[in-house]
């Protein structure tokens, strides 16, 4: 549906009813707004930051152990 089309039929719709259309309007925008922002969430390496291994993850558990001795 374009904008035009639904500016028209909100230009045909009673005075009465606006305020319930602009209510619906805020509640659509902030539903989009929500998955939006858990959509960018779900990757928690931005807030974390991540680890590049350069050796065998056996090998670094094995040095740590290994690390008093």
């Amino acid at each position: 549906m374009s904008y035009d089309t639904m500016v028209e039929q909100i230009k045909s719709v009673p005075q009465e009813c606006l305020e319930e259309i602009e209510n619906y309007i805020q509640f659509v925008l902030y539903r989009y707004a929500l998955t939006v922002k858990s959509n960018k969430e779900k990757n928690l390496s931005k807030h974390f930051g991540t680890v590049n291994f350069q050796k065998d993850g056996l090998s670094i558990q094995k040095e740590m152990r290994n690390e008093w001795n």
